[in-house]
C-alpha cells in the first residue's frame, strides 16, 4: 500500500524557509518521509482517514445500533453479519461535525421503539430473523459483522486546509527535530534554546477538534 501524503515537500520547505537540499537533513526524500510519517500519525491520533483510498474496511459492532467510523467518503456495499443493507433504509450515515463532505458515524436501525422489542425499530427485521432466539440480537453478535467497502478520506483536491496545515506544521517539527533529538530541545544562534520536547500548539489542538471514537477495525 501506497503511504498517503496530505502536504508536499515544497510546502513544508517554504514553512520553514529552507533552501532545497541545503543539507542531507532536509532532501526531499528526508522531507517526504516526514510528510508521510505525519499523515499516519495524524490519521492514528484522531482515530480518522484524511487521505484518498479505495478498501473494504471490517468493524465489529457489538450489537449496537451506531457506531463511529473513520471517514467514509461514498459507500459501495454495506453488509451486517453477511446481510445486504440498503442506504438510507436500513443504515444511514450521518456526517462529520465540520460537515465537510465525509461521514463518521453509521446508524444500523431508524430508531429504539419504547413501546415493544428492538428488532421491531429495524425495517426488515422480520427478513432478518432478528426476532429469533438465535438470531443476530443486541448482546449475541459475532466479531467483524459490519464490512463497509467504498471511499474512504478525502479526494486529493479536497483535503480541508486544517488538514493540509496540520500536516505541514508536523513534518516541519520532525524535519527540525534531529537537532532535539538527545536533550529534546534546540540552541539558537542567539544562545537560547527551543522546546522540541512536545508536539507544536496547533498539531495538539487539532487532534482534540478531530479527533473521533475508533470502532475496533481492521483494513
Amino acid at each position: 500500500m501506497t503511504a498517503p501524503s496530505l502536504t508536499f515537500v515544497g510546502a513544508v520547505r517554504d514553512f520553514l524557509e529552507l533552501e532545497p537540499n541545503s543539507t542531507s537533513r532536509y532532501t526531499d526524500e528526508t522531507i517526504g518521509s516526514n510528510i508521510r510519517t505525519a499523515t499516519w500519525f495524524l490519521e492514528r491520533a484522531t482515530g480518522r482517514l484524511f487521505s484518498d483510498r479505495t478498501k473494504a474496511m471490517t468493524f465489529s459492532t457489538n450489537g449496537a445500533p451506531h457506531m463511529t467510523i473513520p471517514g467514509l467518503r461514498s459507500a459501495t456495499s454495506v453488509t451486517l453479519g453477511g446481510s445486504a443493507l440498503t442506504a438510507d433504509s436500513t443504515y444511514w450515515l450521518v456526517p462529520d461535525s465540520q460537515q465537510t463532505g465525509v461521514f463518521t458515524g453509521i446508524a444500523l436501525r431508524a430508531f429504539t421503539r419504547t413501546d415493544g422489542p428492538w428488532y421491531m425499530g429495524v425495517a426488515d427485521w422480520w427478513d432478518r430473523g432478528l426476532d429469533m432466539p438465535n438470531g443476530p440480537r443486541t448482546g449475541n453478535t459475532m466479531p467483524n459483522d459490519l464490512v463497509i467497502t467504498g471511499s474512504w478520506g478525502y479526494a486529493d483536491a479536497d483535503v480541508p486546509e486544517p488538514v493540509r496545515f496540520a500536516t505541514k506544521v508536523l513534518a516541519a517539527f520532525w524535519t527540525k527535530y534531529p537537532d532535539a533529538v538527545l536533550i529534546g530541545s534546540a540552541a539558537t544562534a542567539g544562545g537560547g534554546a527551543i522546546d522540541l520536547s512536545g508536539f507544536p500548539l496547533p498539531v495538539q489542538q487539532f487532534i482534540t477538534d478531530w479527533r473521533v471514537e475508533a470502532g475496533v477495525a481492521q483494513a
